[in-house]
């Protein structure tokens, strides 16, 4: 925790963008090679963002257009009568175990979740941009052509495409992923972002049914 002494909230937003910054280009580096003769297997993206005491987390969860719709399947095989959407935090503990499980054993994916402790003075939405900015480096990095995150309000909306144009500045056009806001209900795939952010908040065994499939990246000063 900073105290009243320490640095400000745009001092604290500057290095961790920093970090941001540096984190994203050696996603890109380790991943882009010139456009003109590299392959690049194609994925798909999708987000969802939770946060628990002061500790925001955003997962990035990829896979293969080819896995996409046993994927989707699967997941919607998890709704009870009367449920649009599943959503990890509104679940009884049998139920969690079930959906976790279930997206540890999706074929063909991976989730990365970018975790961030929000210093005094620093807001959500300013951290929101700097997970968003760490997110674009990782979805640009794995070659994802298509980017879907949770839904947000309009306001928000605007807000995070702007951290994402913000984030692909620089980038050759050619690489940049499309990306919208999509609601959870018509997207089974978000919850499996939802549920990996979930459970790598949680921590201790809910973090270890997924595995290997996710890794969790601390962003920050």
């Amino acid at each position: 925790m900073l105290g009243a002494d320490g640095p400000s909230a745009g001092a604290v937003l500057s290095a961790a963008g920093a970090a941001v910054a540096a984190l994203a280009t050696k996603n890109l580096a380790d991943r882009v090679v010139p456009v003109g003769s590299r392959t690049v297997k194609a994925v798909w993206a999708f987000s969802d963002e939770s946060e628990r005491a002061g500790v925001m987390l955003l997962s990035v969860v990829l896979i293969s257009p080819g896995d996409l719709a046993a994927a989707r399947v699967q997941l919607s095989g998890l709704l009870l009568p009367g449920q649009r959407r599943v959503h990890t935090s509104d679940e009884s503990d049998r139920r969690r175990k079930l959906v976790i499980d279930a997206v540890a054993r999706t074929e063909g994916m991976s989730a990365v979740v970018v975790r961030y402790r929000r210093p005094a003075g620093l807001g959500r939405v300013a951290a929101r941009h700097l997970l968003l900015q760490a997110a674009t480096g990782l979805v640009v990095g794995s070659g994802a052509t298509a980017w879907a995150l949770d839904n947000q309000d309009p306001a928000q909306v605007v807000r995070d495409r702007a951290s994402i144009a913000h984030a692909l500045e620089g980038v050759d056009r050619r690489l940049h992923p499309s990306y919208d806001h999509r609601p959870a209900s018509s997207e089974p795939m978000l919850w499996a972002a939802d549920a990996t952010c979930w459970a790598a908040g949680a921590g201790g065994d809910w973090q270890r049914r997924l595995g290997g499939v996710v890794t969790v990246r601390d962003i920050g000063p």
